[in-house]
């Protein structure tokens, strides 16, 4: 079952990935490196009120949607505070826009502040659905999102190229996917609503805020950092590269954990250990399959990507800077979706806070020495570096929780596969849209028929047990 699950979250990601690569290729290519800087300046914004309570809120139900006899009024308190806080956001950002107090541009921070509010409650729903096992509503969800930032992006831009136009945008697309998604399934009853929960809530919700607030630091201020020490074209160019790398790499491993993460946290709810074990040791098998391949195809492919999507402005880029912006977002997808696992089921959130401390120090230290010789290629590099530290801290401080098992036989196999499909995508040419679009495809089927041809994990076994199994079916 968490295999076909994988597949289907994995696919509704990719999918909400493609639209988003698609999204963010036509608001780089018509607001230009200085406008989109203004834009990721104003997704930062709004990301700072997700990672403060919607991040730590959706951890907390992620965790303690294993006890069954909590699920609903958890769901209902949950919500409520989700609810309140985007009220709350709203207005706080909309006076400090009539006071003159805010430093973004006119129009971002009320644009983001919405825009922050919707993606939370959209957010919650999303975690809901994976915690209860509900992928057709949470593929819904994000695919009716990723379609709606595109459409009404592609609306928004034709009547105003401008940051708060796609912010506005991007929020009312995330309205109608909540609509969607959540008709005739019924919203959790507000008198459910639980005061003696809020205790349990905050007691482990409040060192994820940390956590998250750190996290927020180490995903973030690399932009803010740039903002003060490069052009905003720099910063613009630097960060429409770090948020395509983000949306397809992250999504797609974050399609993986949804699919997992629900089931080891349901068997260690339920004391089984053994059960958890080996989920967790199923699970790094998928993932290595999922995220080697991933990390090098977009390494090879990410320059050529950029300068057919995004324009003549992204053809030249500093040197190490596409390896860098790679390396970082899977190595900290990884962290985020599987080697931060066990300190989230001993509930070890403030050995976790002070490993991501360490992460964004480091990362911003690095940056911070290294933009003024390198360039945008210094903030990919600390990004890396605190990444990095930040998987090895988490090796280290969740000990004695899970163990991450391996195969390293079929771990091997994986790593040929792999550099097949690398062999693949060198032989072929990257110059156009089309010539991307059949490298992608031939070096995904070369990396699919290796996998067959090695039998990794009893896949082709599989495989041929159901084609005869079916075929004598259809001989009855």
């Amino acid at each position: 079952m968490s295999l076909r699950a994988s597949v289907a979250y994995i696919l509704t990601r990719a999918v909400a990935g493609a639209l988003a690569m698609a999204s963010l290729a036509l608001f780089v290519r018509v607001l230009g490196p200085s406008e989109y800087a203004h834009l990721s300046l104003g997704l930062a914004a709004a990301a700072l009120s997700s990672s403060l309570l919607i991040i730590p809120l959706n951890t907390t139900l992620g965790r303690l949607y294993g006890e069954a006899a909590l699920r609903e009024r958890l769901i209902a308190t949950l919500s409520m505070i989700v609810m309140a806080f985007g009220i709350v956001l709203l207005i706080a950002a909309l006076v400090l826009e009539w006071q003159g107090a805010s430093w973004l541009a006119r129009g971002v921070l009320p644009a983001a502040a919405l825009f922050a509010a919707l993606q939370g409650l959209l957010d919650f729903v999303a975690q809901w659905s994976t915690s209860a096992l509900q992928p057709r509503r949470y593929s819904r969800l994000l695919l009716a999102r990723a379609v709606g930032v595109l459409l009404l992006g592609f609306l928004a831009l034709q009547s105003s190229a401008s940051a708060p136009a796609v912010l506005l945008a991007m929020a009312l697309s995330c309205a109608l996917s909540l609509a969607i998604s959540l008709r005739g399934s019924g919203w959790p009853s507000l008198k459910l609503y639980d005061r003696a929960l809020q205790s349990r809530i905050l007691r482990f919700a409040a060192p994820l805020l940390l956590t998250c607030a750190l996290s927020y630091l180490l995903q973030w201020g690399d932009r803010y950092l740039l903002a003060r020490m490069v052009p905003l074209a720099e910063l613009g160019r630097y960060s429409a590269l770090a948020d395509f790398t983000q949306q397809t790499l992250i999504l797609v491993c974050s399609g993986l954990g949804s699919a997992w993460y629900p089931r080891i946290v349901q068997a260690w709810g339920a004391q089984d250990k053994l059960e958890a074990q080996r989920l967790m040791s199923r699970y790094a098998l998928v993932a290595l399959a999922l995220i080697l391949p991933a990390a090098t195809g977009f390494a090879v492919l990410l320059a050529p990507l950029a300068a057919v999507l995004f324009g003549a402005a992204y053809r030249d880029l500093p040197a190490g800077l596409s390896a860098c912006l790679v390396l970082a977002a899977i190595i900290g997808a990884a962290k985020s979706f599987y080697f931060d696992i066990p300190l989230l089921l001993a509930q070890r959130v403030w050995r976790q806070a002070l490993g991501i401390a360490l992460s964004a120090l480091l990362a911003l230290l690095v940056m911070w020495l290294a933009v003024p010789l390198l360039g945008i290629s210094g903030a990919a590099l600390g990004l890396l570096c605190g990444q990095g530290a930040g998987v090895i801290y988490s090796l280290v401080a969740g000990r004695g929780v899970l163990r991450g098992q391996l195969d390293l036989r079929a771990a091997g196999k994986l790593v040929l596969a792999t550099l097949v499909m690398l062999a693949v995508l060198l032989c072929l040419p990257h110059d156009t849209l089309i010539a991307l679009a059949l490298s992608i495809v031939l070096a995904g089927a070369s990396y699919a028929v290796m996998l067959l041809a090695l039998d990794v994990d009893g896949l082709r076994s599989q495989w041929l047990r159901g084609w005869f199994a079916a075929y004598r079916e259809r001989r009855r």
